[in-house]
């Protein structure tokens, strides 16, 4: 059985033992679409004398108070789960013995980028030109940007930013079909933001198995294909400068499929006509119609949670993972949306949400590899 342990760092220094010995439960969210967070449930005693409260008085978790997360499973190397600051610290106050709690909520480093709103204008730049700069501007890694187009002129069209730095950045990356958010180095543990499309194309991290036997890895696993999601998309403006229309239509899902039946049909489509895009430019139009018939797409979704032990690895949200043993529609690739990374003195258990764009089997996975399955 691998040993599982994490560890915490506060303002870059490990947990004193006296707390880790009275945090009764750690969880780290990771999404894919909202921002990951870290939730602490910490007992509570009044001290000698029934003057202060342990913890509570100690300010241990003060406002933008600096969190680290590590984990590790067995023989695997460290992995830095996430970096967050504290947001908020409720408590329950007991009036039976060792039933008090703090309560402990911190957000990962966008949150910074969500304290200051601001107008800017954005001259003779293209979308990740902007979100390069940005992420520069907080020191966060700026390798995993990619290009979009076009790089607009000023003297036709300025972008203007209005509100936080991070609500600007979102309604970019929505409007070209990409993720925005911000994750550890792997190797570094430095801050790395993200602005690209979502990474399909990487290898499956693992392979989670379905009610087969003494290879099970999961302890639930619940499916859902939702026929009514996936649609087309147009859309139409006017040119401000010749008062031309514009317009753009998308017929079918860019993305890679994760299976051989893509879930956009091709007959008697559900059709959206988009509306309030700001774009006035046929290719920026093209751009948000496919981004929009691209999200739609992902309309199977999956539930469950991991058997830790069995699957021996911590599971990500932003990547893709391996499923079989759930039949011919809901085997197959499908991309992590959420992981949630629940420790307790009872163990370590992962809770996850997946999506896919496509229902079967491609014939490309590999259910069977070193690192994917240990059974």
């Amino acid at each position: 059985m691998p040993q599982i342990a994490y560890t915490l760092y506060i303002d870059d220094q490990p947990a004193p033992p006296e707390l880790i010995d009275v945090i009764q439960r750690l969880e780290v969210e990771d999404h894919a679409e909202m921002a990951d967070m870290v939730r602490l449930s910490v007992a509570i005693a009044i001290r000698d004398g029934c003057g202060s409260w342990n913890v509570v008085d100690e300010n241990t978790f003060q406002r933008l108070t600096k969190l680290r997360v590590n984990v590790n499973v067995g023989s695997g190397k460290t992995e830095p789960l996430i970096e967050a600051y504290v947001i908020e610290t409720n408590a329950d106050f007991a009036n039976q013995p060792g039933q008090s709690v703090l309560n402990v909520v911190a957000m990962e480093p966008t949150v910074k980028m969500n304290l200051k709103e601001t107008v800017r204008p954005w001259p003779n730049m293209a979308d990740s030109d902007i979100a390069e700069q940005i992420f520069g501007d907080y020191k966060f890694g700026t390798g995993n940007i990619d290009p979009t187009q076009p790089s607009r002129d000023e003297n036709d069209h300025t972008e203007m930013q209005r509100g936080t730095d991070i609500q600007f950045l979102q309604t970019l990356a929505q409007r070209n079909g990409y993720e925005i958010y911000v994750e550890l180095d792997p190797e570094t543990g430095a801050v790395e933001g993200h602005f690209h499309r979502p990474r399909l194309q990487q290898s499956p991290q693992g392979v989670l198995s379905v009610n087969m036997g003494t290879a099970t890895n999961v302890n639930s696993f619940h499916p859902r294909y939702d026929m009514l999601q996936p649609a087309t998309a147009q859309a139409q403006n006017v040119d401000v400068h010749s008062s031309e229309p514009q317009s753009a239509q998308s017929d079918s899902q860019e993305d890679k499929p994760l299976g051989n039946a893509p879930t956009v049909p091709t007959g008697d489509p559900r059709q959206v006509l988009m509306s309030g895009t700001g774009l006035s430019d046929t290719g920026e139009l093209q751009t948000a119609a496919q981004a929009e018939v691209d999200r739609s797409a992902f309309a199977i979704t999956a539930e469950g949670e991991v058997n830790t032990v069995a699957y021996g690895a911590v599971l990500r949200a932003k990547r893709p993972v391996l499923v079989r043993g759930a039949g011919r529609q809901f085997s197959g690739a499908y991309y992590v949306e959420r992981v949630l990374h629940s420790f307790t003195g009872e163990g370590y258990t992962q809770q996850f949400s997946l999506s896919r764009n496509a229902a079967g089997v491609s014939g490309q996975e590999n259910f069977v590899y070193d690192g994917a399955l240990h059974n």
